[in-house]
């Protein structure tokens, strides 16, 4: 993006606290970014299933990727505002003092099975927005008031990821209403923590924190806080977002019809809409639009399928990362893998069917397949179900989408990129910023500052797209077999693959 910056002008510091690293973005009103940072997190699996972080790791990766941007950034009195985004449904349980009395439990445990099946009534989805699932940490919770009692009786406040930042870094216990609407616990229609909810989850009202609207100033940073970063000590924290409605932001997806991919360790498409209507085609979040509501379909395999695949068969000192040589031969198998179909569940399968219990399948080999067809195989499978997901989400909402954006690591493959097209049979605009969910914290922390009227103009203004990949000629109807061949997969299978994960 070109600076039309005076050089006096107001900054923002914006934060995204993902799963695998804290990174930040310091930038000005005109979309340019003027320091970046950002540190890894580690992820433990103590069990199968199970999927944890140290939640002191978020604010130490979120100070060091702080400080690493600053460092960039001459006049750091400019900084006006910070952010956050998030991970999100991670949550994790403190004392008093704010110290995690457990590990953080993220957002891809899978260990609350039972509790899914036993909680996760159509009453409950109406409540929340959220089909059943173990993605929400309502389950998660109610595991640990079955499994670790003693945890949730010491708790003083559950805190999502965001809360925890908040409370890091102006010593506040309040966090952002479209942050704590994903933990599962608050009642979308009124955006207020549900009674019905908590019991379930195990938790009294006092143990989750105040929630404010995204965009309002909560408090400045601490003195401590903002003289170890060189910030001016009345630098305001304001209420963020989840990194999913954040992502919407950051690539200009403001209104219905307009929808964003999220190619991320798992896959989202989003969209906006106006009011509230529950159903099993999407799961339904406070929006940052004021009065809005963010729909989105849910794949937990998205990039960790085919990185997982060049982890256990591709070249071992790749270690699991992009290889140019596999995508090559990858974009030479004929379109449909020469019969080849994966049915991408490796992580169960989330919209529409919210089935734990099923996994995937790879269907069809013959003798001449390769490893090259196997990996095509699993990026036609994730965007199969992108399509099935997509017509699913129009049908639900009568909304025909006409504009299509995507962002997140799996759209550094020019191969995934025309399979997108091709499949979904429309442009694909590729979001040029890199980190868009920390764009999508700026256009909140900018709005907020004066330096917009509203955030749904600054997430148009500071959006910056590629040049759309068209689908190609003829493409559709190659795809339109296989594709016949996948929406009657999952059904046909699931008694099969129930029997093999009881």
């Amino acid at each position: 993006m070109t600076s039309r910056a005076s050089g006096t002008e107001r900054l923002v510091l914006a934060v995204d606290c993902s799963t695998t690293a804290a990174k930040a973005i310091v930038i000005d009103a005109c979309g340019t970014v003027l320091g970046a940072g950002a540190t890894a997190l580690v992820t433990s699996s103590p069990a199968p299933g199970w999927n944890e972080q140290d939640a002191r790791d978020w604010w130490s990766a979120t100070d060091a990727a702080v400080r690493e941007a600053l460092a960039q950034v001459p006049d750091r009195g400019r900084v006006a505002a910070v952010c956050f985004t998030h991970q999100r449904e991670s949550f994790v349980c403190v004392d008093a003092d704010g110290d995690p009395l457990r590990a953080a439990i993220l957002w891809m445990d899978s260990r609350a099975g039972a509790q899914v099946e036993r909680f996760g009534s159509r009453r409950v989805e109406e409540l929340s927005g959220k089909p059943a699932d173990t993605t929400p940490a309502l389950y998660k919770l109610a595991w640990l008031s079955e499994h670790e009692p003693q945890v949730l009786e010491k708790t003083y406040q559950v805190l999502d990821v965001h809360a925890f930042l908040v409370r890091a870094s102006t010593g506040r216990w309040v966090t952002s209403t479209s942050s704590a609407d994903p933990l599962g616990l608050v009642d979308v229609s009124s955006r207020q923590y549900s009674a019905e909810l908590l019991a379930i989850a195990g938790l009294r009202r006092d143990q989750v924190c105040e929630q404010v609207p995204t965009g309002e100033v909560i408090a400045p940073l601490t003195a401590e806080v903002a003289d170890r970063w060189g910030l001016p000590r009345n630098t305001v924290v304001v209420a963020g977002l989840g990194d999913g409605q954040a992502a919407g932001l950051g690539a200009g997806v403001t209104q219905p019809g307009q929808v964003y991919i999220n190619l991320g360790t798992a896959v989202v498409i989003g969209t906006e809409s106006r009011g509230y209507a529950p159903s099993r085609a999407y799961r339904s979040l406070v929006s940052a639009v004021p009065g809005g509501t963010t729909l989105e379909t849910f794949s937990s395999s998205g990039t960790y399928l085919p990185a997982w695949f060049r982890r256990e068969f591709g070249r071992p000192e790749l270690q699991g990362q992009p290889d140019a040589e596999l995508d090559a031969a990858a974009a030479a198998v004929p379109a449909g893998s020469e019969g080849l179909l994966t049915l991408p569940h490796w992580h169960g399968a989330q919209t529409p069917h919210w089935d734990a219990q099923t996994s995937g399948a790879v269907l069809g080999w013959r003798g001449w397949h390769t490893k090259a067809h196997f990996y095509r195989s699993l990026l036609e499978g994730i965007t199969f179900e992108l399509r099935l997901q997509l017509d699913g989400l129009e049908a639900a909402t009568g909304v025909g989408v006409d504009v299509i954006r995507a962002m997140g690591g799996g759209t550094r493959s020019r191969l995934w990129r025309q399979l997108l097209a091709d499949v979904l049979d429309r442009p694909i605009q590729r979001c040029a910023t890199e980190e868009t969910s920390a764009l999508g914290a700026a256009a909140v922390a900018l709005t907020s500052i004066g330096a917009y009227p509203d955030v749904a103009s600054a997430a148009t203004s500071l959006a910056s797209l590629e040049a759309p990949i068209e689908p190609r000629v003829g493409m559709s109807a190659q795809y339109a077999g296989p594709l016949t061949t996948y929406r009657h997969l999952y059904q046909n299978l699931r008694p099969v693959l129930h029997t093999l994960h009881p």
